[in-house]
């Protein structure tokens, strides 16, 4: 067992899967702070750690803490803590690392570039880790402590994480909305959605092989009017949708 112990504040999706990804790696887990008492206990259960729902002097004073809060939650929750000389990582993909320095000395970033849901068994082991330290020597306990979870591991400082994260919300919120809007399409006429899987999946196994721009098919590249005008007349009572199908096509078309 390696000797790094950690301390996780929160229990939704990203602590839930960090906490997991630890225990596979025997990284010791010895509190779970959480204001959800459900959550935070069943949490606490799974790697034998304490539960309590605020900041307390039972945290080692040798533990990283990894804070897996909401964005909006977190300063809030951090001007209750008594951090001392502990080092304080956030996971947040859009807050810069300095917003941790009015209530940590030292601090940094551990952020997993993935979308996570609790409900699944996730594997951190190929999933792009981006680290930031506040200073060199934290730097490299991050490193260490990423390096055991990730193999890959990248330094990004807060500026480009941002938009990496930009990025992502467009690589994955954006196109599982459409996802969500095709499913609920085939479920209107009664087909099951799970007839689009095959083509989701060759989308997506594309994008080893070639980038997006070689890969894009569709009436919107050859701007195949007929088609679309018939795409634009079945959304004719859904306004939003035709919105989002022109809007969609004129940039697929502009990009191609």
């Amino acid at each position: 067992m390696n000797k790094l112990s950690i301390t996780v504040m929160g229990s939704g999706n990203v602590a839930s899967v960090l906490v997991r990804n630890f225990a596979k790696r025997s990284i010791k887990v010895t509190n779970i702070i959480a204001r959800n008492s459900r959550r935070g206990q069943l949490l606490a259960d799974e790697c034998g750690a304490v539960w309590s729902e605020d900041w307390n002097d039972s945290v080692p004073e040798d533990d990283i803490v990894i804070s897996a809060v909401k964005d909006s939650a977190a300063a809030g929750l951090w001007s209750k803590c008594d951090f001392g000389d502990r080092l304080v990582l956030h996971t947040a993909g859009t807050l810069d690392m300095e917003v941790l320095k009015p209530f940590a000395r030292n601090y940094g970033v551990l952020y997993p570039l993935q979308t996570i849901s609790a409900s699944r068994d996730m594997d951190f082991s190929g999933v792009p880790l981006l680290i930031e330290g506040s200073s060199a020597d934290n730097l490299s306990r991050i490193r260490e402590l990423a390096a055991l979870v990730s193999e890959n591991v990248r330094e990004v400082d807060s500026g480009t994480r941002k938009k990496l994260h930009l990025a992502a919300v467009f690589a994955n919120n954006f196109s599982n909305l459409c996802f969500r809007i095709a499913w609920e399409m085939l479920e209107q006429q009664q087909l099951e959605p799970e007839l689009l899987l095959p083509l989701i999946d060759e989308t997506c196994a594309k994008l080893h092989a070639a980038a997006p721009s070689k890969a894009q098919t569709g009436p919107a590249v050859r701007w195949d009017e007929n088609v679309m005008k018939k795409h634009l007349e079945m959304l004719t009572e859904e306004k939003e949708l035709s919105e989002i199908y022109q809007i969609m096509s004129r940039e697929i078309h502009r990009r191609s």
